[in-house]
């Protein structure tokens, strides 16, 4: 190996889009001996880590936890939730609502694309002039590229009319918005654990709603893989519940600090948590916007996981930054070039914090 991984050179503390730095409690649970993935102590500690995870997520149907990313259980999603052929509106509201129109089509959906101007929110009745006659509806919740917070609630009401299911990617969103997966009406809401719920990566999160729920009981025959098929891990937990309710290893070390920051959260109470989020969103948006730096998303619609920002020169105030050990997103299309974000996610997202990257960025401007 040409670099040593246990003599890493200093790296610089992270106010990126995602994922954020650990806080110091969610790294002491990591850093204990592996326990095994099976067991009386290991059942306790999983079970309650997606029962909380429900609560959060506002989902009586308890949430699957899967060893990877969010976008492979926007991939299992599309497996449970359609059929080759069927008929899906996708919101392409940048570059991750332009990954749901891919990933659909490489599911061999019909899909009927609807471009949202960058910095817009989705417009419930775009969506419901055309929504006629398909079975379901995907959108981001929290655009990441853009910064842009989408009215799921309303699109969840236009879509249910239409009996078409909704799809949401709540990657960006989940841990930094309200959200209630049940109480909106969403079919199934997919997220990953390195955002707002501020543990590290590698675990996706599946959802679903009454309306999901029925969506996979009703097909007519399973997806097309064991892995990401819902009812596999169904019948593990549903069989092997007392001792192994998961049908692979799962990554104890990674559940037992999602638990940990899940407790946190809990702790403060989610309305508190959000509401800090957001106040801390603002500090951000109008810090830039008083250095000349306007944001991305209409007024109304911000973010409260990421803040996105217009700048002439990204790539400047990106360098400035890290050459001051502090590290921040560029611009993902159609922001790419165009535009700074700041990632408000983790042990970094603090007022302190927020004042560096707002001091740095008027001496980049300067210099």
């Amino acid at each position: 190996m040409t670099i040593d991984p246990r003599k890493l050179p200093e790296m610089p503390e992270l106010m990126i889009a995602g994922p954020g730095e650990l806080h110091e409690e969610d790294l002491e649970v990591m850093g204990r001996q592996m326990i095994a993935h099976y067991g009386d102590v290991w059942t306790q500690v999983h079970n309650e880590t997606v029962e909380a995870l429900g609560k959060l997520l506002g989902a009586k149907d308890l949430p699957y936890v899967i060893p990877g990313t969010g976008t492979m259980c926007l991939d299992s999603a599309l497996f449970n939730l359609f059929e080759r052929g069927q008929r899906v509106v996708v919101a392409n509201t940048g570059y991750f609502g332009d990954r749901l129109v891919t990933i659909a089509r490489a599911h061999r959906l019909e899909v009927t694309e609807l471009a949202i101007e960058p910095g817009a929110a989705i417009d419930p009745g775009q969506i419901a002039k055309v929504v006629a006659g398909h079975d379901g509806v995907l959108s981001v919740h929290v655009e990441t590229a853009t910064g842009v917070r989408h009215p799921i609630e309303e699109i969840a009401k236009v879509a249910n009319e239409a009996g078409a299911v909704y799809l949401v990617d709540g990657i960006a969103s989940v841990g930094g918005e309200l959200l209630d997966v049940d109480g909106m009406g969403l079919g199934a809401l997919v997220t990953g654990s390195q955002k707002g719920l501020e543990a590290p990566p590698g675990l996706g999160i599946i959802a679903l709603g009454a309306e999901g729920r029925a969506k996979v009981e009703a097909r007519g025959e399973r997806p097309d893989s064991w892995y990401l098929d819902l009812k596999t891990w169904d019948t593990f937990r549903d069989e092997w519940g007392a001792w192994h309710p998961h049908p692979v290893t799962m990554p104890a070390s990674l559940i037992l600090a999602l638990a940990s920051s899940l407790q946190r959260i809990a702790e403060v109470g989610l309305d508190e948590w959000v509401e800090r989020r957001a106040a801390l969103a603002k500090r951000t948006r109008e810090g830039l916007r008083e250095l000349g730096l306007p944001p991305v998303p209409q007024a109304g619609v911000e973010a409260n996981l990421v803040v996105a920002a217009w700048a002439d020169d990204p790539a400047k105030i990106q360098q400035h930054l890290l050459s001051k050990g502090l590290m921040i997103s560029g611009g993902l299309a159609p922001t790419h070039g165009k535009a700074i974000r700041v990632g408000l996610m983790g042990r970094t997202a603090n007022e302190a914090m927020v004042d560096r990257v707002l001091d740095l960025v008027g001496d980049a401007l300067k210099s």
